[in-house]
């Protein structure tokens, strides 16, 4: 035989075996249903064979769950008489069909979500389902933050005064990520009022009465903040993060969010008051600096000391410990009273039971149980409603900063 005719032969064979590649099944379905095909046998019969739960097998072969035991794709491939990188591969290829808007995370992308965020935190809060499943987990981010890539996001640099509760944030990425999720929602309201100090200052002693309406009178006071340059919105605690609210310095205006710490209604707006405090006192330190309060730190005295300092004001502002004292005989066994004294003094009445349980420690049960019971949980319920972003079903960002413009005319 002429040399050429033994080229031509090659070169014949590798088009054949080539053609056949570019129209063979590029499904693991595909491949698997040829087989029990050529063998003659049943679904049933090759998870017996295999030694496979049937239903994990059919979640394997359709591509139905995002995740497989790795032993059962070496099962498979050497039912398939495949290697198992190629069965690897055409799983992938399933998963991809079926999940079209979910693509296949990479190991970068893996490990900078696990250096980033606090996944056991988002999981409780039930942001995510799962903190294996990191498909599920970079989509909700992604989506959420607006962002194109994960390796997009950015931890927020340290220009935030918080004010916290009696813990420290249990870790820094849990802090981080829910200071980004604020941010991003302050940047996407982006408020083109002027901080007008001043104005905020003449406005101040109006916002005490608005307590006294529960649905409406926190919505009215946020509002009348926008017009004056101050952006206030609702966000939700993590677990482990102990925060009242925070301060946030955003194209140079002052940003507050506050949190249901505590679940009640009174803490509110004593959060609401603090971070004014804030606004009006340590605005321009924000905008340069900033401060994370450490409680157990000798290091940051003076910040705690600020801290103090705004929850003496806030305090004082609302309801002081004096009317408190002298309210104290009377909440056990005469709310009438105790209503008629908080109304001529512009507050709602919970926040004469739940000051006095904080003036008398967590150890009083009764103090606690009787501003529990006075608590307007229902009604708080309502007024949460129209402000909250809830984690377990989170809007992106964008959206809800959109919704936020419209429900208060921003």
């Amino acid at each position: 035989m002429h040399l050429c005719d033994n080229i031509v032969m090659k070169n014949d064979f590798n088009i054949d075996n080539l053609i056949l590649d570019l129209f063979s099944p590029d499904t693991l379905k595909d491949v698997f249903e040829k087989r029990l095909t050529e063998l003659k046998i049943s679904t049933t019969t090759a998870s017996e064979i295999l030694d496979i739960d049937y239903r994990a097998m059919i979640n394997i072969i359709h591509g139905t769950k995002k995740i497989a035991d790795f032993t059962n794709l070496i099962k498979i491939a050497n039912f398939l008489q495949l290697s198992t990188s190629e069965v690897a591969r055409l799983y992938i290829n399933t998963l991809e069909k079926n999940f079209p808007e979910q693509s296949i995370i990479s190991p970068e992308e893996i490990k900078f979500i696990k250096e980033n965020f606090d996944l056991a935190a988002l999981k409780k809060a039930k942001f995510i389902k799962s903190i294996t499943d990191f498909n599920e987990i970079n989509t909700k981010l992604t989506k959420a933050l607006g962002l194109r890539s994960i390796l997009d996001y950015q931890k927020p640099s340290g220009d935030v005064a918080f004010s916290a509760g009696k813990r420290k944030p249990k870790t820094e990425n849990n802090r981080s990520q829910w200071i980004a999720f604020a941010k991003e929602t302050f940047e996407e309201i982006h408020n083109e009022h002027d901080y007008d100090r001043k104005e905020l200052v003449e406005y101040f002693p109006k916002i005490r009465w608005h307590c006294t309406n529960i649905e409406f009178g926190l919505p009215s006071v946020i509002k009348d903040l926008f017009k004056m340059g101050v952006t206030v919105i609702y966000q939700e605690a993590l677990p482990a993060l102990h925060l009242r609210g925070a301060t946030f310095a955003v194209y140079d205006k002052p940003c507050v969010v506050l949190t249901n710490y505590r679940g009640f209604y009174p803490t509110l707006f004593f959060a609401l008051i603090h971070e004014l405090f804030h606004v009006l006192f340590d605005w321009e330190e924000i905008k340069v600096n900033g401060y994370h309060l450490s409680d157990d730190d000798e290091n940051e005295l003076s910040v705690k000391a600020k801290e103090d300092e705004a929850d003496s004001f806030a305090r004082e502002y609302l309801f002081s410990k004096e009317k408190t004292k002298f309210l104290k005989p009377y909440l056990n066994n005469n709310p009438a009273f105790v209503e008629k004294f908080t109304t001529d003094n512009h507050v709602h009445p919970s926040f004469a039971y739940v000051f006095n349980a904080f003036d008398l420690g967590k150890t009083h049960r009764w103090a606690w149980a009787l501003a529990n019971s006075f608590n307007p949980k229902n009604e708080m319920e309502v007024l949460l409603g129209k402000l909250r972003n809830p984690w377990e079903n989170l809007q992106p960002v964008k959206e809800h900063a959109r919704y936020l413009k419209n429900i208060f005319n921003y």
